[in-house]
């Protein structure tokens, strides 16, 4: 593989979706501050020619962050909803996020022209939109890529570094005292009924309307299909070793055997299965400190 090849198989990397609504709204409103800040200095859009007081003037930039913020929440709330296949934190890449950002922010570009042209500092054509998208994507390209670039960077270091020190505590023997009652996983209807022991069990993964388990019996791994829910099949079983480390995954804490990592964050590893489970950035820490104290470390 030539050093080209190398390069752009970094945009088949994983990277992480952010999944957190609270960040979410963070970002946007510094955004948006970001370009009330912006066209306050450079005052593009026909906003050089404005000769009003600061008391006329200081409002308009303020409704083209709001419109900014808004657009982003369309976006963050109403868009990455409406596509879950398309916007799935399992498949997310490097390349992905470098072309979403890009799309964000022509789209909060285009938010605040048609709110130039509702101001009347500025008309609208077909021309000046193409134009405009063009130039947007070439000046955005640049700076989305690079700065993805380093933070992927940022994260697989960091990362690396955790999945180091988990490995670490893997490496020492289970400690007591530990539930080990039967785990039950029903179906809704319940004509359906799995019962397992907590070494038989490894992982639930949600698929639609259903749950798929994925256990161990005569050192054979089987799976079965529920139509259940992976909240209630959670619900079903509250021992602590049980843990909803994604939300499309709920595992067995105490038979994870390894994890691996990248800038998305770190994978749990079981015995007898090629599959590995994602760990949301969110669960992440949690579920760590389990896995070091069920260690004894």
């Amino acid at each position: 593989m030539n050093i080209f090849q190398k390069f752009t198989q970094i945009f088949s990397d994983p990277y992480p979706l952010e999944d957190d609504r609270n960040r979410h709204l963070r970002t946007g409103l510094l955004i948006s501050l970001f370009v009330v800040f912006f066209l306050t200095i450079f005052r593009p859009f026909g906003l050089s020619e404005l000769n009003w007081p600061w008391y006329k003037v200081i409002p308009v930039f303020v409704g083209y962050g709001a419109v900014t913020f808004l657009v982003i929440l369309i976006a963050d709330f109403v868009i990455i909803p409406a596509f879950p296949n398309i916007f799935d934190d399992r498949e997310w890449t490097v390349g992905k996020n470098i072309i979403w950002s890009v799309i964000t922010i022509v789209l909060i570009g285009l938010g605040n022209l048609f709110y130039s042209s509702f101001l009347g500092f500025t008309g609208i054509s077909g021309t000046m939109l193409l134009t405009f998208q063009l130039y947007t994507i070439l000046v955005a390209i640049f700076p989305v890529t690079v700065i993805t670039l380093l933070t992927r960077i940022r994260l697989l270091h960091k990362n690396l570094k955790v999945v180091e020190s988990i490995n670490q505590d893997l490496e020492a023997p289970l400690v007591g005292p530990f539930d080990n009652g039967q785990l039950i996983f029903s179906s809704e209807n319940g004509k359906d009924e799995l019962l397992l022991t907590p070494d038989q069990f490894l992982f639930a993964e949600s698929a639609d309307n259903y749950s798929d388990i994925i256990y161990v019996e005569n050192n054979i791994v089987r799976r079965a299909l529920l139509r259940s829910s992976l909240k209630r099949l959670e619900e079903m079983n509250t021992s602590e070793f049980v843990v909803r480390v994604h939300r499309a995954f709920l595992v067995n804490i105490r038979n994870v055997k390894n994890v691996s990592g990248s800038s998305q964050g770190y994978r749990l590893i079981f015995d007898h299965v090629e599959e590995s489970v994602p760990v949301s950035r969110r669960a992440a820490t949690s579920v760590k400190a389990l896995l070091s104290r069920i260690h004894g470390r």
